[in-house]
């Protein structure tokens, strides 16, 4: 079991903000590795790999309006 960096339980298909280079992400949990998360970004096909004290479980209704407005 994963935690992220503040102590929350990652889980798949959790919403997800990450670090993307020089921004963030928004994503959702595809899978858990032993030692990585998998993110699928919101509107793309892809898959980033981070370690799991990169990640922050977002739980909020702004979150979920924003998947659901970039989402193909």
């Amino acid at each position: 079991m994963h935690k992220d960096l503040l102590g929350n339980t990652i889980d798949n298909g959790k919403s997800v903000v990450y670090p993307l280079h020089n921004r963030f992400g928004v994503g959702t949990i595809h899978h858990i590795t032993p030692k990585m998360v998998c993110i699928s970004p919101i509107g793309k096909t892809s898959l980033h790999r981070k370690y799991p004290y990169e990640v922050l479980v977002v739980d909020d209704s702004k979150i979920t309006l924003y998947i659901l407005k970039n989402s193909k």
